[in-house]
């Protein structure tokens, strides 16, 4: 009989991990987050910068100004690691981030063998004094302006905006519907924003007549995960307006960023 039971076990947990969709979707904790081990940041706003030397391992703890812009940027490793606490300096803080594992491409193209289930998924809510909030955009440097090839016609331009700190900012952005620190004893849930702070989607202007015919500009949306080819310098600008402490957890389940796709005009 043991046995049995512990087989059923196994097959259940096998399942449970194979799931990643429904583990991050479903609110099996009554916070808006999937159960399970997890990596915790804590994203805190302060009023005077930081002057101490925060480089090397700082812990779960990034600092950042309570009220304007700060820059935190992104490098691939292994694991999450704050490898600079200190985002209210000149050079901005430096998150270590795995790879998410994710292709990039043409949002409403055939998505057969687009891999846009994710490795890990992020999840986000506001504490601290009520009435804060925050607005965080992924921007980067784009370096292929074909984006491997996933244009349906010849490049014009990107109509993304500049990013605060240079490159481009993704259409994409954590808004203050997630931010926002609202009043009450009851703590907010927290959101998934994997889609949001760990691809860019890019809004392109291509041209799509044929040789020799009048320009036919179309307006197209690419999605491009973090650390890939097609771009560098990938970087979170976070744009805080009084918001305390952002609790961001990072959890080893997918998420499929394509569902995002919907939102996009």
């Amino acid at each position: 009989m043991k046995k049995v039971i512990a087989i059923t076990l196994v097959l259940v947990l096998a399942l449970t991990l194979g799931s990643g969709v429904a583990l991050a979707k479903n609110d099996e904790t009554g916070n808006g987050c999937p159960s399970g081990t997890h990596y915790n940041l804590n994203i805190i706003g302060v009023q005077n910068p930081k002057t101490a030397d925060m480089d090397g391992s700082n812990g779960n703890v990034i600092f950042v100004a309570i009220d304007g812009y700060s820059k935190i940027s992104l490098v691939e490793g292994d694991d999450y690691a704050v490898l600079d606490a200190n985002a209210t300096d000149s050079d901005g803080a430096l998150l270590q981030l795995p790879d998410p594992g994710l292709d990039p491409y043409l949002v409403g193209q055939d998505m057969t063998g687009v891999d846009t289930m994710s490795d890990y998924s992020v999840f986000v809510r506001p504490l601290g004094k009520p009435g804060g909030l925050a607005e965080i955009t992924t921007c980067a440097d784009l370096l292929d302006s074909d984006f491997a090839g996933l244009l349906p016609g010849k490049f014009v331009r990107t109509l993304n905006r500049a990013g605060y700190f240079g490159g481009l900012a993704s259409v994409e952005q954590v808004g203050s519907d997630i931010t926002l620190r609202t009043t009450g004893k009851n703590k907010k849930l927290f959101a998934n924003v994997t889609a949001e702070l760990l691809t860019i989607v890019f809004k392109v202007e291509v041209d799509i007549a044929e040789e020799g015919d009048p320009p036919e500009i179309i307006t197209v949306y690419v999605r491009v995960p973090i650390f890939d080819p097609i771009i560098e310098n990938e970087y979170w600008e976070y744009n805080n307006d009084n918001l305390k402490i952002l609790q961001v957890r990072f959890y080893p389940v997918g998420t499929d960023v394509s569902e995002g796709d919907l939102l996009l005009d």
